[in-house]
């Protein structure tokens, strides 16, 4: 039984970036996976005679979460449509409690973290694999199963009718990934070869014209040098200088080869620090001025869930002013909570040099990338993103109580 609910986790981790694909209303084919593999790995813990008060305490996420279902109860009124706020709220609770149990549920092995955050990458390269031939020759040859699109007021890419943002966020969570096994495998062929997904990473990244996916990027290798050297104090940091100076000198010469590759991802990176050139920076900052606002006539009491968006014509795009604009101060309390137990987590592991394991190392980093990419999403109900964080919560505290565990022996 367990067995067959670890399957159904790594088949859903495989179709996680394909959410898009839906079985109805908002329910992914993913979701159903993580779904079974829920019920099948409940059964087994009632089997062994867990109690619920048991179960319950195993949630990190359970104290935020009930905070926030107060929220959504007493702003449920003030909904323009109660039936979307309900589904807002089901999409939340699916985050905190289906998918996070379906990890916490199983043992946890370094070696099925690795094999999970190798298929996530896999499954994410084939699309980016397909958005970069349909760049070169304006055919989606995925037949349409991806979705490929170029648009957006200009020239940009995404997929599964989604942002461009979401897009840049599903490949840039992969990078961590990639540089592990350039910088970790002991044969050159496969170093040139995952150097070349990298590039392939970072070049459609670029045909998103993300701003926020560039900062990911830049955060993501940059804390992974600092993550590497905190849980390898040894290693050679000559050789990372010369594969960064290698990996950005490649794509100078790119950009000089080809400048119209370039053009309008830089046009709208240029605009990052000076929001007075882009017309989509002026309405965010905007929008983000109206829900101060609405917050300020309501602080206590939200407008309800999934209503930001009719209240100020665009939805604000911060997860945090979305949960006080529309299910008030509980409401922001509850999800402000979420992340705080996330950066949490992020400090013990480094306090402790990541219990010298890679893979806490990895999903360390790719947690603090999504807490980043978070602050300039419209809403946080994105399951491609917030899997990996999942997975990393879950296993930290397998590995905080089994170290502890072995401490209370040795002593």
């Amino acid at each position: 039984m367990i067995l067959l609910s670890k399957i159904s986790l790594v088949f859903g981790i495989i179709l996680l970036p394909f959410t898009y694909i839906k079985l109805f209303f908002n329910f992914s084919i993913s979701d159903f996976l993580f779904s079974i593999s829920f019920l099948l790995a409940l059964l087994f813990q009632f089997r062994i005679k867990n109690s619920i008060k048991n179960i319950l305490n195993d949630n990190v996420f359970l104290f935020p979460i009930i905070i926030y279902l107060f929220g959504f109860i007493f702003s449920f009124n003030s909904s323009f449509s109660p039936i979307d706020s309900l589904f807002s709220f089901f999409q939340v609770l699916f985050i905190f409690i289906i998918i996070y149990y379906s990890f916490s549920f199983q043992n946890l092995s370094s070696l099925f973290i690795k094999n999970c955050l190798y298929v996530l990458a896999i499954s994410s390269l084939m699309i980016t694999i397909f958005i970069f031939i349909f760049y070169l020759t304006g055919t989606d040859y995925s037949y349409g199963l991806i979705f490929i699109k170029q648009g957006w007021g200009m020239s940009r890419f995404s997929y599964g009718d989604m942002e461009p943002n979401i897009a840049a966020r599903i490949m840039a969570q992969n990078i961590p990934i990639v540089l592990f096994m350039i910088l970790n495998s002991p044969k050159w062929f496969f170093k040139a070869f995952n150097i070349l997904i990298l590039i392939l990473l970072l070049s459609v990244i670029i045909l998103t014209a993300s701003r926020s996916g560039l900062l990911i990027v830049v955060l993501g290798i940059g804390c992974y040098f600092i993550f590497n050297f905190r849980i390898n104090k040894n290693y050679n940091i000559v050789k990372y200088l010369f594969f960064t100076f290698s990996v950005f000198s490649l794509m100078i010469i790119i950009y000089q080869m080809y400048p119209n590759f370039f053009e309008v991802a830089l046009n709208r990176y240029s605009t990052i620090l000076d929001y007075n050139v882009s017309a989509s920076s002026k309405e965010r900052l905007f929008v983000l001025s109206q829900s101060l606002d609405i917050i300020n006539t309501s602080p206590i009491i939200g407008t309800g869930m999934n209503n930001s968006g009719n209240l100020t014509g665009t939805v604000v795009h911060n997860p945090i002013i979305i949960s006080w604009l529309e299910n008030g101060m509980l409401g922001f309390v509850g999800f402000l909570s979420i992340y705080i137990i996330l950066a949490y987590y992020i400090a013990i592991n480094y306090k402790n040099n990541f219990f010298n394991d890679r893979m806490l190392m990895l999903l360390s980093l790719i947690t603090i990338m999504m807490i980043f990419g978070d602050m300039f999403m419209a809403n946080s109900y994105k399951r491609a993103l917030w899997v990996p964080a999942i997975i990393f919560i879950t296993y930290s505290n397998q590995t905080i109580h089994f170290q502890g565990h072995k401490k209370h022996i040795d002593e």
